[in-house]
């Protein structure tokens, strides 16, 4: 009798985690508007970004990003206007609508920059 209800308890345990787990990939892609400087800064679902000023009407820094349980990763493209070849990392935490994201500085390769500092960033309807 023990073993049965071991095995139920293992996978209950399995089904439980399996259902728990979410994939946040998606909830960075759109566009979003940084609150601090009012710049755009859009993902796509291919893994590339554009940032746009709103006062001009090309980007000034365009890459591919990653961003995989809470960690992104902006990798500068070559031929960027702003920090050409270079990467940023934050941690994001989404609000429980997914339409604020609280981004906390970790790295950049480009300093100073900018981009070197805490965000908070509002998503924009499509």
């Amino acid at each position: 009798m023990r073993k049965p209800a071991t095995l139920l308890l293992v996978l209950f345990v399995v089904l439980v985690s399996a259902c728990s787990s979410s994939d946040t990939s998606e909830m960075i892609e759109g566009k979003w508007k940084d609150t601090t400087t009012g710049v755009y800064v859009e993902y796509d679902e291919n893994g590339q970004y554009r940032v746009d000023d709103p006062e001009s009407e090309e980007p000034f820094e365009w890459g591919g990003y990653t961003f995989d349980g809470g960690t992104l990763t902006q990798s500068t493209a070559s031929d960027s206007r702003v920090c050409p070849g270079t990467s940023a990392t934050w941690t994001v935490v989404f609000s429980d609508d997914g339409d604020q994201a609280d981004w906390t500085f970790v790295e950049d390769s480009c300093v100073p920059a900018t981009r070197s500092q805490d965000l908070v960033l509002i998503r924009q309807s499509s």
